[in-house]
């Protein structure tokens, strides 16, 4: 399981508590966010113990409840990315105070500072102004999975992680994933944290309803030997927007969560069977479509389907037979399935350039002209057992393909220059 933060070491002495934010007590959204408003306050004045016996002493708060509330508070504060997760709470008489330390000296952070404003106005330069919340929250969702890996060294906790260096764990995209909603989109959002899973999503509210969304788990990968594979151009939405009863019968089960902030709770069931969630290509959203690809066992095929955020429908464009195999034996047999990994469902990618869709099969790569509404052949890879592994642009002209003979195989790269 992944696992989501280190635990916090207490740095400060007499009647100091350390906070691990490992424990929750999920009290009233406004006072936690109260204090988080606090905490980062005194932060970006670059305060080493900042004063919070207003807000205790108000509320009649014991220490015990102060280290209770700094925990939730901690975690729903990504902008705290240049403090170090080592902080406490204590009090000295009636004089209560957060302790706090900082991995950024004051230039550092305004260096900072400026990279993650680019980086967010960049993802948020995507969005236009006729996309609902819901199609917000997804593109939001693609991108992060689409731009940033697990970190397996589980080193990397911060939304800063995520969004420069393009490496974090659970935390990191959750942080990330909560402060461009929140700040950016005016979607309320907040993080909801499993001690028993040890790990970390987000809750989301779209309309007057609340669901969960678990980015992490959406943006899987794929190891070989020692090396992970962070599938490129690969995104799945398995994880988006579930109920709770959806979130607990998940590949991936969800259990024993609390959710920062007093929230409802997320009973409204209306995506859980939404036709975009089989898919684990990237949704590419114009106007009111979101284009993506997906498999069809029935019919042994690869399609190319769009989706009608306006009224709940969803039709298929292109339908391309293939055999993908993820495994063959010594004796030269192939496996179509590996586990529950059905690969004409995992592999295959779809991005948008120009009027034109670009996915992928095993061996090839398409196009789809939206305007003619055909479709064309690209390019094929040469003979032999290498499949198509994804697909991802890197340029506004240049498409990389991941390929490997199969799951077992180490995996190489080529790229398409597109005229």
């Amino acid at each position: 399981m992944k696992k989501f933060v280190k635990r916090l070491i207490a740095s400060i002495t007499a009647a100091v508590m350390s906070v691990s934010v490992l424990s929750f007590s999920a009290f009233a959204e406004n006072q936690t966010e109260e204090l988080a408003a606090a905490m980062l306050e005194g932060a970006l004045k670059r305060e080493k113990e900042i004063d919070i016996s207003d807000i205790v002493n108000r509320n009649k708060w014991n220490l015990s409840d102060t280290t209770a509330f700094l925990s939730d508070a901690y975690l729903i504060c990504p902008e705290l990315f240049f403090a170090s997760n080592s902080i406490g709470a204590g009090n000295l008489g009636s004089r209560y105070f957060i302790s706090l330390e900082y991995v950024m000296t004051e230039a550092e952070y305004k260096t900072a500072k400026e990279r993650l404003d680019t980086a967010v106005n960049k993802i948020v330069a995507g969005i236009t102004s006729d996309m609902t919340d819901l199609e917000k929250a997804l593109y939001v969702h693609d991108y992060l999975i689409l731009n940033c890996k697990y970190d397996y060294t589980k080193s990397k906790y911060d939304m800063y992680d995520c969004l420069i260096d393009r490496s974090a764990v659970c935390q990191g995209y959750s942080l990330a994933y909560m402060y461009i909603l929140k700040n950016f989109l005016n979607i309320d959002c907040t993080v909801v944290y499993s001690k028993a899973m040890s790990h970390a999503w987000n809750y989301v509210r779209i309309g007057k309803n609340w669901y969960h969304v678990d980015v992490t788990n959406d943006d899987a990968s794929t190891a070989y030997k020692n090396t992970s594979y962070d599938n490129l151009g690969y995104a799945m939405h398995e994880y988006f927007m579930m109920s709770d009863a959806f979130a607990k019968k998940t590949t991936k089960p969800h259990y024993d969560w609390n959710v920062i902030g007093d929230y409802p709770a997320a009973t409204d069931t209306s995506f859980d069977n939404a036709p975009w969630r089989d898919s684990n290509s990237p949704i590419v959203l114009i106007g009111k479509t979101g284009y993506y690809v997906t498999k069809n066992d029935t019919l042994g095929v690869s399609e190319l389907s769009a989706y009608n955020f306006g009224n709940n429908t969803s039709k298929t464009l292109v339908r391309i037979k293939c055999k993908w195999y993820s495994v063959r034996n010594e004796s030269g047999t192939e496996f179509h399935d590996y586990g529950t990994c059905s690969y004409k469902k995992i592999w295959m990618s779809v991005a948008y350039r120009n009027g034109k869709l670009y996915f992928n099969t095993n061996q090839s790569v398409y196009s789809y002209d939206l305007a003619t509404k055909k479709s064309k052949k690209l390019f094929t890879l040469s003979k032999g057992n290498k499949q198509i592994f994804g697909m991802m642009f890197t340029s506004a002209d240049r498409l990389r393909i991941a390929y490997r003979e199969d799951i077992t195989y180490p995996e190489s790269y080529l790229t398409l220059k597109l005229k």
